[in-house]
């Protein structure tokens, strides 16, 4: 039901901030298990200027996404603008986190029926070449709003307030938990004082989670959520154009067996053998229709005297020449320490809560896997008399970061990872956080590694889990 208004007399059980597909996960599971839910969501049910003004902030580092564009304020989240590409993680990527592969996996024919997807995926399905694997991504595009909102209007156990922002979480006397919740609900203030049983779950997104935590602590003044990694080793998946490969369309086209959605990704012998990141691969040949026509006869006349035509091309527009075909790629970004979220000093929304610093640097882990997989593609399809691989000069004299075919995913990944050590991690592996006995936090936020798929998908998963846990 929505609701403007807290009854003070009756706290729900679970409190969720957020409204993406994390949080109405949890919201509606946890309804149907006649648990007492409250959803509060920071932005109505449509985008608003003003309310994503509050997602403003500043990223020193490699080229990225401005942090308002970057991500939606407003019921559904991200899933109000994102491609809808599904797949689970693979097994090696979940080597370093706290749970395994099957304990994860054991969600997923719930998580396919949530995105309403037909095909069943494939994972490491055999190619034609002896160091690549084929995987696939299918289409589960579900706007959460548009799913979720009557069911959640009409459940007499879920509680939803909207235009309600969280300001920050205030601990109990001891210390030992949140006793007190802060908010703005359209433009009243409001403190939400807990229950013994009451139970938080952060769903803010990748970015606003640690926003949320490092802002709670710095007003604690106190042990409340010190000494936690909050914001660390944040991470995103490049992509882009990284090459070319000529050959035989129809000869291409068999690596992937024919079929759009297949990739190339790395075997695990692969993988381990060499230390690098996972990766996927795929190839989009130039099709000669319409107005593209003319820039794809030039590029194919460039291609024929590279020497006079490629360097000129390349000098004046910063932006590599494929020819025939492209080569684009999505990997793995190892975690990093320095790669993290801050809190400004001197900027801050219209509630004074500082705005975002984003620290971001592309890393030699890409480079080096880069490098090493191309290479390795091009020695099996020459094996293979498939074709020839170009690969661009940026993966190796490492100055692609700033260059126009080479771009970020949206995905927002770490800064609050899973880990089961007393020295690293935010949260532990049922996501809660440590020291502090009725803080959850879910989202691709948790990831301690991201694989090189896109993270809803998984986000997913882990909030089926965590309903499980939450209900025992």
């Amino acid at each position: 039901m929505l609701i403007n208004k807290i009854d003070k007399n009756q706290i729900p059980e679970f409190i969720i901030i957020g409204g993406g597909p994390a949080g109405i996960t949890l919201a509606t599971k946890l309804g149907k298990k006649s648990k007492s839910v409250l959803l509060l969501e920071a932005g109505g049910t449509e985008f608003d200027e003003d309310v994503q003004s509050h997602y403003k902030g500043k990223v020193i580092g490699d080229n990225y996404f401005p942090l308002d564009i970057t991500r939606l304020r407003f019921l559904g989240g991200s899933s109000n603008h994102w491609g809808g590409n599904c797949a689970p993680l693979d097994k090696i990527d979940l080597a370093e986190w706290p749970i395994n592969y099957e304990e994860l996996k054991n969600f997923e024919k719930e998580a396919i029926k949530i995105f309403e997807i037909e095909k069943k995926f494939i994972k490491y399905e055999d190619s034609i070449l002896d160091s690549f694997k084929l995987s696939s991504i299918e289409d589960g595009y579900i706007n959460f709003k548009d799913k979720y909102f009557e069911e959640i209007k009409n459940s007499k156990n879920i509680s939803l307030m909207l235009n309600t922002s969280v300001l920050y979480l205030e601990p109990n006397s001891s210390q030992d938990a949140v006793g007190f919740i802060h908010i703005n609900s359209k433009g009243r203030y409001e403190k939400i004082n807990l229950t013994n049983s009451s139970k938080i779950i952060v769903a803010c997104g990748g970015i606003e989670n640690s926003r949320l935590l490092l802002w709670s602590s710095e007003l604690a003044k106190n042990k409340f959520l010190k000494d936690l990694p909050i914001g660390k080793y944040w991470m995103e998946h490049p992509e882009g154009e990284i090459g070319h490969l000529i050959g035989e369309k129809d000869r291409i086209n068999d690596i992937f067996k024919n079929k759009k959605n297949y990739f190339l990704v790395p075997s695990e012998d692969f993988i381990e053998k060499k230390k690098i990141n996972n990766f996927r691969l795929n190839v989009q040949f130039w099709e000669k229709t319409g107005n593209e026509n003319y820039k794809h006869l030039i590029k194919d006349l460039i291609c024929i005297a590279p020497n006079f035509g490629k360097k000129i091309v390349e000098t004046l527009s910063n932006q590599m020449v494929h020819c025939i075909s492209a080569i684009k790629f999505v990997i793995e970004q190892k975690p990093h320490i320095e790669n993290s979220i801050n809190l400004s000093n001197n900027e801050f929304d219209k509630y004074d809560i500082p705005r975002v610093i984003l620290k971001w640097d592309i890393k030699d882990d890409v480079f080096k896997t880069l490098k090493i997989g191309l290479e390795k593609l091009g020695v099996e399809t020459i094996k293979k008399d498939i074709g020839r691989v170009g690969i661009d000069k940026y993966v190796y004299d490492r100055t692609f970061k700033n260059a126009k075919d080479i771009f970020a995913n949206h995905h927002h990944m770490g800064g609050t990872i899973m880990s089961n050590s007393n020295n690293e991690g935010v949260v532990d592996k049922n996501l809660k956080v440590k020291n502090v006995s009725n803080l959850y936090v879910i989202g691709s936020s948790v990831f301690p590694s991201g694989g090189h798929f896109n993270p809803t998908f998984t986000i997913v998963q882990l909030s089926l889990r965590l309903v499980k846990h939450l209900e025992t």
